[in-house]
């Protein structure tokens, strides 16, 4: 949780009318130091996010390599098989194979380096990567709903 504190006077919409230089510097301080304190909270998040990564490999290994096995040597559809859906339904960095209700920006940063290096250690290419609009939408805003509920707005320090 991120305690932020209600000051209105850095911004022409709600600080008074006379508000004054100090006033001012104060309330750009103070955000400058909020925004800085809830990107380091994302920050922590999208290092767990990459700790996490690929957890599934990991969980269900043996399955995961009987059903590489399985495509390479019998031509099965490897995303239909029971490794991949238990994959998807567990880690959300392939929105287009399964879209969670609660993806996040975040999520989608981690299906762009998960592409990206995928994509240049096995043959040195990236692959264009598609995600449809409204997956985006669906992201931005459950990621503005997650940093308002790391917030914690007071009405004062004392």
């Amino acid at each position: 949780m991120v305690i932020i504190y209600k000051n209105p006077n850095g911004d022409t919409r709600t600080a008074k009318k006379d508000a004054s230089f100090k006033e001012f510097q104060e309330a750009n301080d103070m955000h400058r130091e909020d925004v800085k304190n809830v990107m380091n909270e994302l920050a922590l998040k999208i290092i767990i996010n990459g700790a996490l990564h690929d957890f599934t490999k990991k969980t269900k290994e043996e399955l995961f390599y009987n059903n590489f096995l399985s495509t390479i040597n019998n031509s099965t559809n490897f995303v239909d098989d029971e490794w991949y859906q238990y994959h998807i339904s567990n880690e959300k960095h392939h929105p287009l194979s399964k879209c969670h209700d609660d993806i996040t920006l975040l999520d989608i940063l981690e299906t762009i380096v998960d592409c990206v290096c995928a994509g240049m250690a096995r043959s040195r290419d990236v692959r264009p990567i598609e995600i449809n609009s409204e997956i985006l939408e669906k992201a931005l805003t459950n990621t503005t709903d997650m940093v308002k509920n790391m917030i914690e707005v007071k009405n004062s320090k004392l």
